[in-house]
């Protein structure tokens, strides 16, 4: 008798354990079982899901004892120095399979790469558990930064040292022919795909036709709303134009609708030089 009871027990234990591997995690506990799994942070600890602490700068985790955990939140922006690649007037990218192949600019300046879209998997892991909001990397300190510098920047099994990031070069001008481009607009005739070159790795052009632009960046390829950078939503030579998304633009005020490192610097050198009319009182 005490066998089957046993038995029973250890039985009703096994299917336990097997329906609760099976549960779905919520959001926060994916967030956080993933970022362990990579050897970042703690593991879960149960509790109800998180919620974005006020100041967005991390994850706030209510557990049912009433402790807390904080999951921090990636920085989007990190700021490098140094050479890499601009690809931000490259208008003529042409599509091979999956990726567009744009002639891009060699610039040694300050630079800021978008931290979600690096693609070399283990310093991008490494960048977003290292600078976050709560914790944010002064420039050059990012694990990225030094990866593009030394060219440790490795995709798919191949190092490289150019890598396309974002400075500011020419923007007064560029600033001038940006131009809303929505594929769903009723009477629309633009293109349908643009590039994305945030943190897309480049080699050098030997054979390059323009000798300002002697690199070549494997960009990635979307089909969502984005901006014009040439006063129009067609790129050149039938090709298809480097840009980004609709929404990181507003175009009633200028400026990006979240906050850009050192765009408000830019902003201003870019502004004709004249006083500004006082608030009226």
């Amino acid at each position: 008798m005490n066998k089957v009871l046993l038995s029973l027990i250890l039985v009703i234990s096994l299917v336990g354990c097997t329906a609760a591997s099976q549960v779905e995690m919520r959001p926060g506990e994916a967030v956080a079982a993933e970022r362990f799994e990579s050897g970042f942070g703690s593991p879960w600890i149960g509790g109800n899901s998180p919620v974005f602490s006020s100041s967005n700068q991390g994850f706030v985790d209510r557990t049912d004892n009433g402790t807390k955990n904080f999951i921090e939140v990636p920085q989007e922006f990190v700021v490098c120095t140094g050479w890499h690649a601009l690809c931000a007037n490259s208008t003529d990218c042409t599509i091979h399979g999956d990726k567009a192949y744009c002639d891009c600019m060699k610039v040694n300046e300050t630079h800021i790469v978008y931290t979600s879209e690096i693609q070399e998997t283990v310093i991008k892991n490494l960048t977003q558990a290292t600078c976050t909001n709560e914790h944010p990397c002064d420039v050059d300190q990012a694990p990225v930064c030094n990866a593009i510098k030394y060219g440790q920047y490795e995709v798919d099994g191949v190092k490289y040292d150019w890598v396309s990031t974002y400075s500011y070069r020419g923007w007064c001008s560029l600033l001038k022919g940006l131009t809303a481009c929505d594929q769903n607009a009723t009477g629309y005739t633009g293109d349908r795909y643009w590039a994305i070159c945030d943190a897309a790795p480049c080699t050098e052009n030997q054979n390059a036709s323009n000798p300002d632009k002697p690199l070549i960046c494997q960009c990635r390829i979307n089909d969502t709303p984005f901006v014009g950078m040439n006063g129009s939503c067609t790129g050149d030579n039938g090709g298809i134009m480097s840009s980004m998304p609709l929404w990181a633009w507003d175009f009633r005020n200028n400026t990006y609708p979240f906050p850009m490192p050192g765009y408000e610097y830019v902003q201003s050198a870019c502004a004709s030089l004249k006083s500004d009319p006082l608030p009226r009182r």
